[in-house]
């Protein structure tokens, strides 16, 4: 019986792994500096997966924070618009447009849905130098 249920973990474990839909790449790619403003990003999933939430924020170059302003989750970033045209469709591939940015570091925090009803949730940076 033992060996049984040892099997049976052994073959339900690796297709628990595979059900996500996990961020392949993206383009921008994490980390990457950008000589221009991108026009759109790109996020390719390993299975067809759907945004439900993406925030793009531009920290500002201030590092200074009071410290109500760091306990109550204030931080010194904007908000960037990017509109709702893009969530709710199920692709591998995501597509959000952007409007021009101008140089800065930037940060994408986005939430999805995969195929099995996970979600998933991730981050990706990249900064633009020159426009």
């Amino acid at each position: 019986m033992f060996k049984n249920l040892l099997l049976t973990i052994f073959l339900v474990l690796p297709m628990t792994a595979n059900a996500h839909s996990p961020l392949v790449s993206s383009s921008p790619k994490n980390g990457e500096t950008l000589g221009l403003s991108p026009t759109e990003i790109v996020m390719e999933f390993k299975s067809p997966a759907k945004l439900i939430k993406v925030v793009l924020t531009k920290p500002s170059d201030k590092q200074e924070k009071s410290l109500l302003g760091r306990f109550f989750g204030a931080d010194n970033s904007g908000s960037v618009s990017l509109g709702t045209s893009f969530l709710m469709t199920i692709n591998k591939r995501q597509v959000i447009p952007l409007p021009p940015l101008e140089q800065g570091r930037y940060s994408l925090a986005w939430r999805a849905v995969g195929g099995d009803g996970h979600v998933i949730k991730g981050e990706l940076t990249f900064n633009i130098q020159g426009n």
